[in-house]
């Protein structure tokens, strides 16, 4: 049966608290004042937040594939049917957890992971098996997976972040993300800290475990040649796809496509170097929650 991805981290200092130790009442309670700090930091720098309408399911939510489709979803049809079996449903989907857990062993070190690609026939039939078999025949895919080459793997990773029904970073978040971009560095990288704090859970823990993987090959990139910017500049477009943050009216404009590519591709980088303190939270809101509450 399927294994899992997520990997116990650094124990960290005894004044910090990750936000996956809150307890949901926790988490509702710091949603305001996250939101208040965040306006404090665009507020400081003149900018006005742009926050989208909130995202609507697809049809294909209700098919049975893992292409295409939200993580709640995912996460759902997991727990349903995956649930008291040999594995461990997290609020990361098994999907991904299993094609992670692949290259984590096999690919890390391979020369050019993440920016060769694989062979074309053999990813599409790797998509098609693990789009129609992962839920109705889970027995067929740890093998496929197993056999399948790394480049395959990865280049199948990519057109699943690509292919979610929304982006990761989420609809009325992904904009918010980019307008980060004009803050100078110490207030960008709080920015995307609270930011990345607002996700819902299901998209937090992935982002967290797409990281932690990517930071896994950059240590390794002695061997696989892939540094820190070259992962942030593969992984940029499947964070903030083109279609959700380049305006229409630009769409035309080949030099204010590429300056927006570029920004995207440095707040990629800061994320990935960012990767272990996103999840910390102050404790000076955790203390201002409960004197809220106390109220």
């Amino acid at each position: 049966m399927y294994g899992t991805y997520l990997e116990s981290e650094t124990a960290r200092e005894p004044c910090q608290i990750d936000i996956d130790q809150l307890s949901e009442d926790e988490w509702k309670r710091l949603q305001p004042l996250l939101w208040l700090e965040l306006e404090s930091l665009f507020d400081k720098h003149r900018v006005s937040p742009v926050r989208q309408k909130p995202f609507k399911p697809t049809r294909k939510e209700k098919g049975n594939g893992v292409f295409g489709v939200s993580l709640n979803t995912l996460i759902h049809r997991d727990q349903q049917v995956f649930t008291g079996k040999d594995t461990t449903v997290t609020l990361v989907p098994l999907v991904l957890q299993v094609i992670l857990s692949e290259l984590a062993v096999r690919g890390a070190r391979e020369e050019g992971i993440l920016r060769v690609s694989g062979n074309k026939q053999r990813i599409d039939a790797l998509y098609n098996e693990i789009e129609h078999n992962f839920y109705r025949k889970p027995e067929k895919i740890d093998p496929l997976i197993k056999e399948a080459g790394v480049h395959d793997l990865s280049s199948l990773l990519k057109r699943w972040l690509r292919d979610l029904s929304q982006p990761l970073l989420t609809n009325d978040l992904v904009h918010l993300f980019f307008q980060a971009n004009v803050l100078p560095p110490h207030d960008q990288c709080k920015a995307l800290t609270v930011l990345c704090q607002l996700l819902p859970h299901e998209n937090r823990n992935t982002l967290r475990a797409l990281l932690h993987f990517f930071r896994r090959v950059v240590e390794q990139q002695h061997l696989n040649r892939m540094s820190q910017q070259n992962v942030a500049t593969i992984i940029a477009p499947s964070f903030f796809p083109p279609t959700f943050v380049h305006p229409p009216d630009h769409k035309d404009d080949m030099g204010a496509q590429t300056q927006m590519a570029e920004k995207c591709c440095q707040l990629t980088n800061v994320l990935l170097g960012m990767a272990d303190s996103l999840w910390v939270v102050p404790q000076r809101l955790i203390e201002q929650g409960k004197i809220v509450i106390a109220m």
